[in-house]
């Protein structure tokens, strides 16, 4: 098994100074919290008056502008009465992010609440959350940072030569997934994508960030991926995350198919909770737009790592080119689920 690693850290000295620029109520605890990604430290911070989350954006991921844009959103979202984490601004000048030498932070309120049970229910109540947010955020006018999704990824087809060059007799499955990927993105394409309107998306749309109270979703947290862009790449990407029962992040093979009731249930959540239910046309492309998904989620880091997780890069990719042909060849069975007619569900 590969050695992980390190997780990063939030030193007490940097923890005390940047909790200084909040106004908390007598600090009595911080303590790491060891979830989401292992560049971006957390810690649970107890007072008085609440519990909060304090976290260090990971390199990358720590271009201010982007990260003020990603902080109008929420604060929009909280607003419009959506269930995120709010943000806690400074004492000072009322800022919602707070610079420490070259290192970015945010404070939040900490939510309590449960992973998804993979019930169709709490499905069901995602895909309603999700459309609340995209409903939310159609006539935004303020600026926005620019951001890619992965339909059309220019990073798939260096990231596949690389894959090539690094490990063994993987040549062929390779291109036969590069190959996929290519036709799905062309069937997109040839169905209006460049027609469809764009609204924000939250971005990385998966259980891991859907906290939920019994059956009802109590926050959305991890904003780090917010971007413009039209609402069904968000609604097939969230719809085959929950639909294949685990985040694609895992670190377990890929199931070489999905769970079509939860997909129905997704969009059950969807159409109940929009004012403009899923369009024909939006229905066509999710098929196509979830083998893009999965091939951008699991060729970038099989080409700067070697492995997905813990699994090794050949065996990943034998797999992913399982699940993308399960997809391909049950696309009209996926559309049919997801056509609100009541059949699939």
């Amino acid at each position: 098994m590969p050695k992980q690693s390190a997780r990063a850290q939030l030193g007490p000295r940097e923890t005390a100074e940047v909790l200084d620029r909040f106004a908390l109520d007598m600090v009595s605890e911080v303590r790491a919290y060891e979830r989401g990604s292992r560049r971006s430290p957390k810690a649970i911070v107890r007072t008085l008056d609440g519990t909060y989350l304090l976290k260090r954006r990971a390199p990358g991921r720590d271009e201010a502008d982007r990260i003020r844009f990603q902080h109008a959103v929420q604060v929009h979202l909280e607003q419009e009465g959506c269930p995120v984490a709010g943000l806690v601004r400074t004492k000072r000048n009322g800022n919602t992010l707070v610079r420490r030498g070259s290192r970015l932070y945010e404070l939040f309120h900490f939510v309590e609440g449960t992973r998804c049970d993979n019930s169709l229910f709490q499905v069901e109540a995602a895909g309603a959350t999700m459309a609340r947010l995209h409903d939310a955020c159609l006539d935004w006018e303020d600026p926005v940072a620019p951001g890619s999704g992965y339909h059309d990824c220019p990073d798939v087809a260096p990231a596949i030569d690389r894959i090539i060059d690094r490990i063994d007799d993987v040549e062929e499955v390779c291109r036969l997934v590069h190959g996929t990927f290519d036709a799905a993105g062309m069937k997109v394409n040839d169905l209006g994508w460049t027609r469809l309107a764009r609204t924000i998306v939250h971005g990385d749309w998966h259980p891991g960030n859907v906290l939920f109270d019994h059956d009802e979703v109590a926050a959305l947290l991890d904003f780090d991926s917010t971007r413009p862009e039209p609402r069904v790449s968000e609604f097939a990407n969230g719809a085959l995350q929950f639909a294949m029962r685990f985040g694609i992040g895992s670190e377990e093979p890929l199931p070489e198919s999905m769970n079509l009731q939860a997909l129905a249930a997704m969009q059950r959540g969807y159409d109940a909770g929009t004012f403009e239910p899923l369009e024909n046309v939006e229905r066509e492309m999710i098929p196509w737009l979830m083998i893009e998904a999965l091939v951008v989620e699991g060729v970038v880091p099989i080409a700067m790592r070697g492995r997905f997780g813990n699994v090794p890069g050949k065996a990943f990719m034998e797999h992913l080119h399982r699940t993308i042909s399960w997809i391909d060849s049950n696309h009209q069975e996926i559309i049919n689920s997801i056509r609100g007619d009541g059949r699939g569900g």
